[in-house]
């Protein structure tokens, strides 16, 4: 019987697998910050300007009628917000006594994550009512 040359066993490549999954481990985690960071940024910019278009109508001079300060506010309110203020919906709902204003604010959340990966509702996402009192004239 002939002698068999003897495989020489190296680590060549051995780290592949480990590499791989490290990186795709972190680009993920990456990803997923992102998307809670995009998703928290946008609810505090819609949220601040939906507060100035209700402090904006509870502010306004006793000459200006209520539903041009309305409008003018939720016009002022979708330019801040540029192209995302039309996904936005900003509405003024009546109150008892005419003494409070309440905005009612909806927003669809962001998200970066594609809507197989994530399932759920994205981040950011509003739907709250803001309630300030009318200052006297």
């Amino acid at each position: 019987m002939a002698d068999r040359p003897r495989r020489i066993r190296t680590e060549r490549a051995t780290g592949l697998l480990s590499s791989v999954l490290g990186v795709g481990i972190v680009l993920a985690l990456v990803g997923l910050t992102a998307d809670v960071a995009l998703g928290l940024w946008t609810r505090t910019t819609v949220d601040s300007v939906a507060y100035d278009a209700a402090r904006h109508v509870a502010t306004a001079p006793a000459g200006v009628p209520e539903h041009q300060a309305r409008r003018q506010a939720v016009e002022r309110a979708r330019a801040l917000l540029g192209s995302y203020g039309n996904r936005v919906e900003l509405t003024f709902e009546e109150a008892a006594g005419g003494e409070v204003v309440v905005l009612r604010v909806r927003a669809p959340g962001v998200s970066l994550l594609p809507s197989l990966v994530d399932g759920g509702p994205a981040v950011g996402a509003i739907d709250r009512r803001i309630v300030m009192t009318k200052e006297p004239a």
